[in-house]
């Protein structure tokens, strides 16, 4: 009797487990992944490591990305179509998160980002004005830990194929401030104080120009082709053409014990010049007009400063939590506008990770991370009113705006 129950049961449990292992492998449609944002918004988050993605104009959090904390800077690929998100200093490991952005440069479709590879590096840098340092049209990070520029000779972050990379030797390990010009590299060193520059095709060292102590901050004048490389008591003039090319061809000196240690850059060969923390002062520079020399802005104990990406707008982040929208030529105030509480505490940013509020422009608005209040403020730069309150919780530092259109 009981052999016979087991028999008929084994038939009868076959045919129930049947459908439900037939529907767990079963075939499902495929759904194309498509976004509709105009702007989207990249944040690194300081309270957890990370990335956080806003479209725009819906304000929606699309995703957070995970990587390692914590964020030290976020800089766009050449064409856009990755971030690279650098680990702060103050681990044994340090890494550089690869992220598809989700933008595609020949094509109009847009996707949701994702992270699509980590790298292991040895102090990876190199980010300056939102994007990754290139060398021709090829991205590049600055291993500031061993001495070398690695060329990424390819872009496949997301396939299983090696990336085939290529890399320059630099003088000494130290913090590094970069431009290109013409044929050759030129590689600023902060402690080490000079100027290396390279042959771009060969990586071989052509020359140094030195006495540049603490140099931290350039820029490159379009019109000119000349390099301006920010030293502690002066900023460098290298020239890249002709019989001034390779050559140290003036000396700006700084109106005051202010130093520069970066540059925006405004418009017809208008530069501002700033430095780190809270400043009362932005630097003018007129590459236009010869001898070189700077005037003085005065600003509300700034916090953050920012340009919008065709230099017309400086933006200017009070500590009073005000943002000033100026004339990017002349500096003048165009408007204010209260986009925050006061940041009370003091804002001292080290390697280990970015802490600081920040300023990022696309379209008509302005947008700012406020990570004492966990909060994106969107800004229509032509009214001047507070547009949009994006609540993201965390705290939002490190903030680029991408902007989707298939023009970009």
């Amino acid at each position: 009797m009981l052999r016979t129950f087991k028999q008929a049961f084994i038939p009868v449990l076959a045919l129930i487990l049947l459908p439900f292992s037939a529907m767990s492998h079963g075939p499902v449609e495929r759904k194309a992944e498509t976004a509709s944002a105009s702007v989207r918004l990249f944040t690194a988050d300081a309270s957890n490591g990370e990335v956080v993605v806003v479209d725009m104009p819906s304000g929606e959090v699309v995703t957070r990305l995970s990587t390692p904390p914590y964020i030290m800077s976020l800089g766009f690929s050449h064409d856009f179509e990755h971030l690279f998100a650098m680990r702060g200093r103050n681990t044994d490991r340090d890494m550089a998160t690869v992220i598809s952005t989700g933008y595609f440069a020949d094509s109009d479709v847009r996707k949701p980002p994702y992270v699509a590879r980590a790298l292991q590096a040895d102090t990876p840098g190199g980010v300056r004005g939102g994007h990754v340092s290139s060398v021709g049209d090829q991205d590049a990070i600055f291993m500031e830990g061993s001495a070398e520029i690695v060329v990424f000779k390819n872009d496949d972050f997301t396939g299983l194929d090696a990336i085939n990379v290529r890399r320059y030797d630099l003088a000494g390990p130290d913090h590094y401030h970069y431009l290109e010009g013409g044929d050759h590299l030129y590689v600023g060193h902060l402690a080490l104080g000079m100027l290396q520059i390279l042959n771009r095709n060969t990586g071989e060292e052509v020359t140094r120009l030195e006495q540049c102590p603490v140099l931290h901050g350039m820029i490159k004048d379009e019109e000119s082709a000349r390099l301006f490389f920010a030293c502690q008591q002066n900023i460098m003039v290298v020239g890249t053409q002709g019989d001034e090319m390779n050559k140290d061809i003036a000396r700006i000196p700084y109106p005051n014990e202010q130093r520069v240690g970066a540059f925006h850059k405004g418009v017809q060969g208008i530069y501002w010049g700033f430095t780190e923390g809270t400043i009362p002062q932005l630097y003018r520079l007129d590459a236009s007009h010869q001898p070189y020399a700077f005037t003085v802005l005065p600003v509300e104990s700034s916090i953050r400063q920012g340009v919008s990406p065709d230099g017309t707008y400086l933006l200017s982040l009070s500590r009073a939590g005000v943002l000033d929208i100026r004339s990017g030529d002349t500096g003048e105030l165009m408007h204010a506008v209260t986009v925050a509480e006061p940041f009370v505490k003091e804002y001292h940013e080290h390697v280990d990770k970015a802490i600081l509020p920040d300023i990022a422009v696309a379209e008509d608005h302005a947008y700012v991370s406020l990570p004492h209040q966990g909060k994106i403020i969107q800004v229509n730069l032509e009214t001047a009113k507070v547009a949009k309150t994006i609540d993201i919780g965390g705290e939002p530092t490190r903030l680029l705006a991408l902007d989707m259109a298939p023009d970009t």
